[in-house]
């Protein structure tokens, strides 16, 4: 069984990686993975040099765009199962385009659903060639309806902040943001570089505006990205404490009721 894998969060992707091995191992199919790849444009340049791919999750905001541009180039009839954040809302769609989707952060449930619909599915395709015309196909005609309602209610999240310094204004990436503290009601904006900008949002703001991929709201005074977190240590009556860098003015504490979401963001 040879699966692709189109993810941009690296994280995501070796989770998914592994909770589809485990599902295939115990069914006794040996799985193949082709390396990861994290954006349109690799997706496009794989598939115009292979065609031997039996399975594909593919996610839908790449690092470069959304992923059914894929489709304007490729003619692609490999079953497709999608991963996304989107709501019900928008996924509704995905039920009739293609073979199932999955809401991330994963469920080892739901996955194991959409891999059984795919082996019946493809036991129906091998025992019955016939019955081909009667799969979902994945192609760029059916995409269509789709793409519009992605337009409509796909959420644009910032990528860069513009902010002030003494002799004019600077734009920073989000990429380059370690996370935002509030101190005596102003917000500040501090890099992996340590350097220190106010910006015109609240953190209830920020956390509007921001990928929730990225970024996590830990407590009144916190905002943290992914990569700032160096470690998450146990504290009193369930609470966390969690060390980032560079370091934060105060300690940040994440407190028992949100301990349970935060987990499970950093294994999303």
């Amino acid at each position: 069984m040879k699966i692709l894998i189109i993810e941009d969060e690296v994280r995501a992707a070796h989770r998914l990686q592994k909770l589809v091995s485990d599902y295939f191992a115990k069914s006794g199919v040996r799985a193949e993975f082709y390396e990861v790849l994290d954006s349109v444009s690799t997706a496009i340049t794989f598939f115009q040099q292979s065609n031997e791919t039996d399975l594909i999750f593919l996610d839908i905001q790449l690092s470069d765009g959304i992923s059914f541009e894929i489709f304007n180039e490729i003619n692609l009839q490999t079953p497709v199962i999608f991963t996304t954040a989107y709501d019900e809302y928008a996924l509704k769609a995905f039920q009739v385009h293609s073979i199932d989707y999955l809401l991330k952060p994963i469920e080892e449930q739901a996955l194991e659903k959409s891999l059984e619909k795919f082996a019946a599915m493809r036991a129906l395709f091998t025992n019955n060639s016939a019955q081909i015309q009667s799969l979902p196909q994945t192609n760029a005609q059916d995409i269509q309806g789709l793409l519009q309602t992605l337009t409509a209610t796909h959420k644009t999240y910032k990528s860069r902040f513009l902010v002030q310094t003494a002799t004019g204004y600077v734009s920073i990436d989000v990429a380059d943001v370690a996370y935002f503290v509030s101190e005596h009601k102003i917000s500040w904006l501090i890099t992996n570089a340590a350097k220190r900008y106010s910006v015109d949002f609240s953190l209830e703001d920020l956390a509007s505006v921001l990928n929730p991929t990225h970024f996590f709201r830990a407590n009144r005074q916190y905002v943290l990205h992914i990569q700032a977190i160096q470690n998450v240590l146990n504290s009193f009556n369930g609470k966390l404490k969690v060390v980032v860098k560079p370091n934060a003015p105060d300690e940040i504490i994440i407190g028992r009721e949100k301990a349970s979401q935060f987990k499970e963001w950093l294994d999303s």
